[in-house]
């Protein structure tokens, strides 16, 4: 088992084809096969359970990982344990504006 930060290991994700639907994203390799599949459906456990269900009795779709070798990995800086930090959103002055007024139907 393996866990990734997003766009912490893109050779991995460019291989798998991770990311162009958004993340959390699970996918399932077959090393010796060179062969993939990943979960385009819901990321919740009945979803997960049904992709891993399907996948080991066959019926799953799979693909070839590309390039027809297995990704490069980086060495990664391990996780602190700590959610990452927003960015500061800058206070908008909004005192100007009259909400309550309504010229308009």
């Amino acid at each position: 088992w393996v866990w990734a930060e997003a766009g912490a290991q893109p050779e991995v994700e460019e291989a798998l084809e991770i990311g162009g639907f958004g993340y959390p994203a699970l996918a399932v390799v077959n090393a010796k096969k060179l062969k993939y599949s990943l979960l385009r459906g819901s990321f919740s456990h009945d979803g997960i359970t049904e992709f891993l269900k399907a996948l080991s009795y066959g019926r799953g779709s799979t693909a070839p990982i590309k390039g027809a070798e297995l990704p490069k990995i980086r060495e990664t800086d391990a996780w602190d344990g700590k959610d990452g930090e927003l960015p500061q959103e800058e206070d908008i002055d909004l005192s100007d504006v009259d909400l309550d007024e309504k010229d308009e139907l």
